[in-house]
């Protein structure tokens, strides 16, 4: 009898430590893929925070015509959000974050440019800048993690601003539609996270 339970328990045992590698490695994987998810949807908040600041503070507050046929095309509908895979998205999203960064470099020279007529708070602008930098970083991180393939990096060209007036309609158009990119990419952060 005494043979059968020091059987049983080094079977026991044999078994735990077989599944040992398996259990050690999945859930700390899983844990921080949630982790990167996480932050990346509060730095995405972040954004669509301080772009609604800017929008409030902006001189007009009415939808404008899409004058900047440079800026990535919002085309996802909330049926999209079901299909999402993170190896896919995660690239795109970059791409689409990169394109904004160019325009509101872009942006802020104009705005420097007309500085007397501009409405815009400079000091916003800069940390909008500063924080799609940051979030680009921290995207192209987590692609590195997961393998994801790179998309070539955008190359939008833009416009002249010839006009104070110009700029101030260009910038309305631009925190609009950043103000949907962040939106999408939030709720695509937040159904990617709830994937895994």
């Amino acid at each position: 009898m005494k043979l059968l339970v020091d059987t049983s328990f080094s079977l026991l045992f044999s078994l735990l430590l077989a599944q040992l590698p398996l259990l050690t490695s999945t859930a700390p994987h899983n844990h921080r893929r949630v982790y990167d998810l996480e932050k990346l949807t509060n730095q995405t908040r972040h954004l669509l925070k301080l772009t609604q600041d800017l929008l409030v503070d902006h001189v007009i507050d009415t939808e404008i015509e899409h004058r900047l046929k440079s800026l990535p095309a919002m085309t996802n509908r909330a049926s999209d959000l079901s299909s999402l895979k993170l190896k896919e998205t995660l690239p795109q999203l970059l791409v689409d974050l990169q394109s904004f960064e160019l325009h509101f470099e872009w942006l802020s020279r104009a705005s420097r440019k007309h500085r007397h007529a501009a409405s815009l708070n400079l000091a916003k602008l800069g940390d909008l800048i500063s924080l799609i930098k940051t979030f680009s970083a921290s995207l192209q991180r987590q692609m590195l993690r997961v393998d994801a393939l790179r998309l070539p990096s955008p190359t939008p060209s833009l416009p002249p601003l010839p006009a104070a007036w110009d700029m101030v309609q260009s910038s309305l158009e631009l925190f609009q539609r950043f103000r949907l990119f962040c939106d999408w990419a939030t709720r695509a952060l937040l159904t990617l996270k709830s994937k895994i």
